[in-house]
């Protein structure tokens, strides 16, 4: 997924993606597929369901907070903050 162009749009449509986290449609959608070969060099292959609930709800509580602060940061800057989170690896 190329991150910087998710949060470029979410600074582009602030009032739909408010809507959504309003209305919770974040909790109904759920992730079926990954990248097995990076699930197999970061995490062995392992517990993935749950590495990728902490992905997600992470994610979202970035975004959500970026939301409410009126999205002073600029997208780049929080495709850096999440890259940061993940010790600048290059998983996305």
């Amino acid at each position: 997924m190329d991150f910087l162009k998710l949060f470029q749009h979410i600074k582009e449509n602030q009032i739909f993606y408010k809507t959504y986290f309003k209305l919770g449609y974040d909790n109904d959608y759920q992730i079926f597929q990954y990248d097995i070969n990076l699930a197999k060099k970061i995490f062995d292959n392992k517990f993935i369901n749950y590495h990728i609930i902490f992905f997600k709800n992470g994610l979202n509580a970035i975004i959500k907070v970026w939301l409410q602060n009126g999205c002073k940061e600029s997208p780049k800057e929080m495709y850096n903050i999440l890259k940061a989170e993940y010790q600048n690896k290059n998983y996305f």
